[in-house]
């Protein structure tokens, strides 16, 4: 009986508000009861409109909350840096933090003074992270005070306890550790170097001795190079390798993987840090990041111009993309960068290859119109000379304008001043000619050159410039994976058309030195030798003297043609207008390619009026 009475009332209070709701909208009526007041139904909607219309208004620089935030992701190939080398990792870069960072103040959003390049080894452009500030007590010592605090993610085995000085110094000293199976930072040792050690002193105290010679970069490749992660989750499991046991103190948390689709993470909502430009935002501002795993370029193309991402980055937008997204979409928000910054690389170690002879490596740059390319090729979205650094903001205290560049040959094995190798003239050709007959090669020569597939039409206007001093440039393209592992081991024959990544780490010199796996032609010289030695003095010690340094000796590096240097052209980054606070940042830090993520906001309000 009690239950048949209480289905019947139950009923019978579904009927009064389905009678109720059909009511005509007039017979609401607004009404005093006591000092509430009740308000019609189109009253309320009236209100809600106006909320949403001021929500639109909302200026781009009033910090939102909330949202989802979508962009093209890399498949990670391994969850733990141990095992795997760490930018293959890519979820360490949301989930996992460094002791320091790049200082999101001097980016445009705040100062500027940094551009939108990030760190490049100025030790004033980094921050703490983890630790809260770092000192050099003497030459052999790098001493962090950690971060009071901030706790590991609310997830067992950890179950958000407080990251100390020992959580710091157990994976230094397991990344660094000889039995480490990813060799990316005992690679950044030089040959009998010793690795750091680190040690706690106490709870917030980090101490880690390092060689005197490296003191300074191993600020960069121990403090803002090397993300942790919970020392339980390894005894408990064995290792971090499964996506479901990765665990860290980052401001998002990964929460779903689908192998070769898409990542989620979730907002951690006792994140410790605040946004150091709105010091009462507690960070992050978006809730939802969905990376997607795609590959195919018209399908991430078209998934950008449909708004179904947020930005452009993960995609590599050409000029002509760039130029066809803004008729399609002109409301969208973009800046231009420097791109890929490939070179034709020949090894000049083999004395029996042409390329030993630094006549023929200045005659064979001298063949090519870099002006023609820039206008014809690039529709003039290329910069004449970036070949070393590229001459924007961020990389200002390294470069020198071509215009200030040497005329003349500097040294006695040289035929060519700077300015001479990359102003085509119509004497060009003749001068790369008489130095082919200097070197022994009047009637040219035969050479090949290795690349990816994509890069095989640009190399054949390469090949006609080489035809016009006869020499027979053979063009091999290699399926890209082939081709990745051909590039890494260096294990080409003569040439090989790539990207050697001299701009994004200057301390590493890696273009011109002969054990670096970067340095394509395995180029080396004392006086580059002299500059690595000298700038490794200063890095992260004196920024002055570590940029004078690197800048003196990009004139020498240029004339003495470590590769035959193109054009660099630019490639756009570009994102939706509801993507805010942003202005095409990507790695602020040593190696902080999504950081980025923590301090930009979303305006789901204009979203949503633009139809997306």
């Amino acid at each position: 009986m009690k239950k048949i009475t209480w289905i019947l009332v139950s009923g019978l209070m579904v009927l009064s508000l389905v009678i109720a709701s059909c009511a005509p909208k007039e017979a609401a009526k607004e009404m005093e009861v006591g000092k509430a007041t009740v308000v019609t139904a189109e009253e309320e909607k009236v209100a809600e409109e106006k909320v949403a219309e001021k929500e639109e208004l909302l200026p781009p620089e009033v910090p939102k909350y909330g949202g989802t935030f979508t962009f093209i992701a890399s498949d990670p190939m391994g969850f733990d840096p141990y095992y795997i080398f760490m930018v293959q990792c890519s979820t360490l870069y949301l989930c996992n933090e460094e002791l320091l960072m790049g200082d999101w103040k001097q980016t445009p959003q705040g100062t500027g003074e940094a551009g939108i390049g990030g760190f490049l080894g100025y030790s004033s452009r980094l921050t703490g992270q983890l630790a809260e500030s770092w000192s050099m007590p003497d030459d052999k010592t790098l001493l962090f005070k950690i971060r009071k605090g901030v706790h590991w993610w609310n997830k067992p085995p950890v179950n958000g306890r407080e990251f100390t000085a020992y959580d710091a110094a157990w994976t230094i000293n397991r990344m660094w550790s000889p039995d480490a199976v990813a060799t990316a930072h005992k690679a950044k040792l030089d040959p009998g170097e010793p690795p750091p050690v680190a040690t706690a002193l106490d709870k917030y105290t980090l101490q880690v001795k390092v060689p005197p010679q490296s003191q300074g970069l191993q600020v960069i490749y121990t403090a803002s190079w090397l993300y942790h992660y919970p020392k339980e989750v390894v005894d408990t499991y064995g290792d971090m390798r499964d996506w479901r046991n990765v665990c860290g103190t980052g401001a998002y948390i990964l929460t779903d993987y689908i192998p070769n689709s898409q990542l989620t993470y979730k907002k951690n909502p006792n994140y410790w840090q605040y946004d150091p430009l709105h010091p009462e935002n507690q960070l992050p501002y978006i809730d939802t990041l969905n990376g997607l795993v795609i590959t195919d370029k018209s399908t991430q193309l078209a998934a950008f111009r449909t708004g179904k991402l947020d930005y452009s980055l993960g995609a590599t937008l050409t000029w002509e993309d760039g130029e066809t997204l803004m008729k399609q979409c002109p409301s969208l928000k973009y800046t231009t960068v420097p791109g890929s910054a490939n070179h034709l690389y020949f090894r000049v170690d083999k004395p029996e290859l042409p390329w030993h002879d630094l006549r023929v490596r200045q005659a064979m740059t001298l063949v090519i119109n870099k002006q023609e390319l820039i206008k014809d090729y690039y529709r003039g979205y290329a910069d004449l000379q970036a070949a070393i650094y590229p001459p924007d903001k961020a990389w200002e205290p390294f470069y020198t304008p071509l215009e200030e560049m040497p005329k003349e040959p500097t040294t006695p094995d040289s035929r060519c001043g700077v300015q001479e190798l990359f102003y085509y003239t119509p004497e060009s050709l003749t001068k790369a000619k008489q130095l082919l007959k200097e070197a022994g090669y009047p009637n040219g020569f035969k050479c090949k050159i290795v690349c990816a597939p994509g890069d095989a039409d640009f190399l054949a206007l390469i090949k006609e410039y080489f035809a016009k001093v006869n020499v027979t440039l053979e063009i091999q393209p290699i399926e890209i994976s082939i081709f990745t592992g051909m590039r890494r081991s260096r294990s080409y024959d003569e040439g090989i058309y790539t990207m050697s990544p001299t701009a994004p780490f200057p301390y590493d010199m890696h273009n011109t030195r002969k054990e670096s796996f970067d340095c394509f032609s395995y180029y080396e010289h004392p006086v580059t030798r002299a500059a690595y030695n000298e700038q490794r003095k200063y890095v992260c010690k004196d920024d002055a003297k570590y940029a004078a340094t690197l800048k003196a000796v990009v004139p020498f590096i240029l004339e003495q043609c470590v590769a035959i240097w193109l054009p660099v052209p630019r490639v756009y980054r570009m994102w939706w207008p509801w993507v805010q606070n942003y202005s095409g940042e990507w790695s602020i830090g040593c190696d902080d390619q999504q950081l980025h993520l923590y301090y930009i906001w979303v305006d789901q309000a204009l979203k949503k009026s633009m139809g997306y």
